[in-house]
């Protein structure tokens, strides 16, 4: 009787570690294809590659601005206008992931951004974060950039979000000497 009891409690810690370790696996790569994937997105931005930037936008706000036409026109309006200025993004970079919370079907979190731009008076970085949502259990990342709106504001288009996320404020931009 008492070697029944080891056995099942050993094929219960099996059972245990294996979930815990399948779990922890999940997380890792779904943090990992985060930061791969907004790595692409900024890359397009920078290369101007608008269909590919916009794949990365939230079917949500997407069709909100029209559909992936209207956006494409929109965004490149944008940049052509930025580039009128004097101003031209340089890089885009990011950091690590916050944690990853479920909510509903969606995962989500914030990703740290840097751009660098370069204008008249010289090379400026923006630091901001954006919110990451995988409607796929993070084969697949969109990303949301607040701009200065607060997560309230946010949740007025996207009420989906989770209140567990946190949006740090962004950061005043900086000239570099």
């Amino acid at each position: 009787m008492i070697f029944k009891v080891v056995v099942c409690k050993l094929h219960f810690m099996k059972f245990s570690f294996l979930v815990l370790f399948t779990f922890l696996y999940q997380v890792s790569f779904a943090q990992n294809t985060i930061k791969a994937d907004a790595e692409v997105m900024g890359k397009a931005l920078v290369t101007k590659d608008y269909n590919a930037y916009i794949s990365y936008t939230y079917p949500k706000l997407m069709k909100d601005m029209g559909g992936r036409d209207k956006m494409t026109e929109t965004i490149k309006k944008q940049m052509d206008d930025l580039e009128k200025q004097g101003i031209k993004i340089l890089s885009i970079t990011y950091g690590e992931p916050s944690v990853i919370i479920k909510e509903k079907q969606e995962l989500q979190a914030t990703l740290p951004q840097e751009m660098q731009f370069q204008t008249a008076d010289g090379k400026v970085k923006a630091r901001t974060t954006i919110i990451a949502i995988s409607q796929d259990d993070g084969k697949h990342w969109y990303f949301v950039d607040p701009g200065e709106r607060d997560l309230e504001t946010v949740r007025i288009s996207l009420p989906n979000l989770s209140r567990k996320l946190v949006l740090p404020p962004s950061e005043p931009v900086k000239m570099e000497k």
